[in-house]
């Protein structure tokens, strides 16, 4: 199952999102809820959905986006433990974007994930496991099956990985004692700012997963006027996204 991180994050990445989809270069997306996204690209999403597309909510707490409210940075995030204060606003925050996704698709989500992996912050996984779920919903885990996948994913996407896979196994077991369906398999740990490391890695990772595995791409648009303009990392990281859009092309 290849999955597309990020639809909401800028219009021109939308579209290639949709393109590739429409394709049937890409099983689902998930979706990063604001006021700026094109209402003409959430009716071509409503057609894939329609057609068998998953679409998910990409649960936001760290990207300031168009009609977003509540955003913290990832070192207050991390903490084991959450201020009170900081907790209520998450969970508030998870609440309006549910609501904000049922209303632009008409349904809840098939599935959660997200931006940044925040949903599996130890503080942040309990808020994620209450939020509402359909009989066949379910929630992205962020970690290879095996041994052999986590190493491979380790050396694609570098240290970080180690963080995000010790993250995720203890929040498979929040969502598990919730009662929560999650992915068996996942892939898709990659430098996003090293596109001759992406060049490498992709195609090893993308012949490498099985039938069950979630693999998660970031496809878009080098000329994105939301993301892609500003410092020279944000170029570096669009010129990936390019890159990974040729590799599903």
């Amino acid at each position: 199952m290849r999955v597309a991180d990020d639809f909401g994050l800028g219009r021109k990445h939308d579209r290639v999102i949709l393109s590739l989809m429409e394709a049937g270069r890409l099983d689902a997306t998930s979706v990063m809820v604001n006021e700026a996204i094109d209402l003409g690209d959430i009716a071509r999403l409503k057609a894939l959905r329609d057609a068998g597309a998953q679409v998910g909510l990409h649960l936001n707490l760290t990207q300031a986006l168009p009609g977003h409210a509540g955003v913290w940075p990832l070192s207050q995030l991390l903490r084991p433990c959450l201020s009170s204060r900081v907790r209520s606003s998450a969970a508030a925050s998870f609440a309006r974007q549910t609501d904000a996704f049922i209303a632009l698709l008409g349904s809840l989500p098939d599935y959660y994930d997200g931006h940044q992996h925040c949903h599996c912050f130890p503080g942040v996984a309990p808020l994620a496991a209450q939020l509402p779920f359909g009989p066949e919903s379910w929630i992205r885990v962020p970690l290879p099956e095996t041994w052999s996948g986590r190493w491979r994913n380790l050396r694609a996407g570098g240290a970080k990985g180690v963080l995000i896979m010790l993250l995720a196994a203890r929040a498979r077991s929040v969502f598990r004692r919730a009662g929560l369906e999650v992915n068996s398999d996942f892939s898709g740990f990659l430098r996003l700012d090293d596109p001759a490391s992406v060049r490498h890695w992709l195609p090893r990772l993308l012949a490498a997963a099985g039938t069950d595995c979630l693999m998660m791409v970031h496809p878009g648009d080098a000329a994105d006027e939301m993301q892609c303009t500003g410092h020279a990392p944000e170029s570096r990281d669009c010129e990936t996204r390019i890159l990974l859009q040729g590799a599903l092309n």
